[in-house]
């Protein structure tokens, strides 16, 4: 039931983000040669790049946490383990910079 709650109110920030977004072209961007895009497809560029990164962020909170639980484990039977459990918990961090570099693709380039 609070798993249900808590997918609505993320739901409803996601819906309420996207509109706040969603603003009509300043004049002087127009005049600029700065094509015009309709406010719902900067609401769905919004979306696209939130998405990219707290989808991403969501998979490396995971997986760090199971890496560093079994990580302690190891490191609790064999201390000399300690430097390769260490690189072991940061390879998932790739996947947040690679989103991050995928939502100011997506900003800045549509």
């Amino acid at each position: 039931m609070k798993t249900g709650i808590a997918f609505l109110l993320f739901a409803l920030l996601l819906l309420a983000a996207g509109s706040t977004w969603a603003q009509e072209a300043a004049p002087a961007e127009a005049a600029a040669g700065a094509p015009a895009r309709s406010p719902l497809a900067t609401a769905f560029i919004a979306l696209g790049a939130g998405l990219a990164v707290g989808l991403t962020a969501l998979a490396t909170a995971i997986a760090q946490g199971r890496i560093g639980a079994a990580g302690a484990g190891t490191i609790a039977e064999k201390p000399e383990a300690a430097g390769s459990i260490i690189l072991l918990v940061a390879i998932p961090e790739t996947m947040v910079i690679l989103g991050f570099v995928t939502a100011i693709v997506i900003v800045f380039t549509l």
